[in-house]
């Protein structure tokens, strides 16, 4: 079903009352966790109500849809939903000037199947050319039926469902994205199985990918080499450990720097541009290995990127205190109910 909601599937019976909500939970439905930020704005601004890391939702055989159940400090009446996974389908394309209408030729482009969902943006109109730069968004049906099914009985209502590192892109784009919106930067968020990677140039998106790296490689890769059970390995992972993970972390990272470089020198030819800085969020942006990776291979500025810095948010539990880089998806994809029209 295509559609042109921003790059939101929107609740159609949250859509209906067009009255944007005063609160919303952004929810992050990772692999190994769940994200979850009760966002408040007021006539003073946004606020952060509560947060929170909640196990990962289990699906079995015996319980194909798991109900999602929350604490009572996030609770309120809508909820917006980021998740990813490898049937999920990110593009910038350009799209030739006149003829059919635009979603009608996305239909061809993408390749949408009758299974699945279609959201697009248009980006901008290419200088020069009779051309129209479009970012799109390709979700399996039954994805996105299972996560409203998750939320089906009692608060919060789904209000949108949207791709983990769009709504992180959301979160950065208002945060240091608007601050620099005059430089080409790249965007990195690594999740526990996928990595999404957004270059931008003067604050528009050019060039996405998604590959499948993330932490939880880094995690196996830990397990296998040391003889490490799981939470020994995580325990490598944090600040103060006593192992040294940098040749792991450089094995793990070399494929995906080599696509990144390739990435790079294509979107500074294609826009005549020199990437200045990198972000970082996620649960890889937390280890200073990967970051220093990163760094060599760029040779520009890479920093780690809290999204909660933007919020001012209260004192927060110390779960989520020392896992903010993780959130970014979690308050993008809430940030994007208060930004629409």
């Amino acid at each position: 079903m295509a559609g042109n909601d921003g790059m939101k599937f929107n609740n159609p019976d949250s859509v209906a009352k067009r009255r944007i909500p005063s609160e919303v939970l952004g929810l992050d439905l990772g692999a190994t966790c769940i994200k979850a930020v009760r966002l408040r704005k007021g006539k003073e601004g946004l606020s952060v109500v509560a947060a929170d890391i909640l196990p990962a939702l289990v699906i079995s055989a015996e319980n194909p849809v798991p109900q999602l159940k929350l604490p009572a400090k996030l609770l309120t009446n809508y909820a917006a939903v980021a998740f990813s996974s490898p049937r999920q389908a990110v593009r910038v394309i350009n799209v030739a000037g006149g003829g059919e209408p635009l979603a009608v030729k996305l239909q061809e482009i993408v390749k949408v199947e009758a299974d699945q969902r279609l959201a697009f943006t248009v980006l901008r109109t290419i200088p020069g050319k009779r051309e129209t730069q479009v970012l799109t968004v390709g979700l399996p049906e039954a994805d996105v039926q299972q996560v409203l099914a998750m939320l089906a009985y009692g608060p919060p209502a789904a209000w949108s469902v949207e791709h983990a590192g769009l709504a992180a892109l959301t979160a950065f784009y208002l945060g240091p994205g608007r601050d620099h919106n005059d430089e080409a930067l790249c965007f990195i968020e690594a999740g526990a199985h996928m990595t999404f990677v957004a270059f931008l140039n003067k604050g528009v998106p050019v060039l996405i990918r998604t590959l499948e790296l993330g932490g939880e490689k880094l995690i196996a890769a830990l397990q296998t080499q040391w003889g490490l059970d799981r939470e020994t390995a995580l325990g490598a992972l944090g600040q103060g450990a006593t192992i040294d993970i940098s040749q792991p972390i450089h094995e793990l990272a070399a494929p995906f720097l080599r696509q990144l470089s390739i990435s790079r020198d294509f979107v500074e030819r294609q826009e005549s541009c020199r990437i200045t800085r990198v972000y970082l969020s996620g649960g890889l942006s937390q280890i200073k290995q990967w970051a220093e990776e990163i760094q060599k291979a760029m040779g520009v500025p890479v920093q780690s990127w809290d999204p909660f810095a933007m919020l001012a948010p209260p004192p927060l539990p110390p779960a989520v205190d020392n896992q903010r880089a993780r959130f970014a998806s979690a308050i993008g994809a809430a940030l994007a109910v208060f930004e629409e029209p």
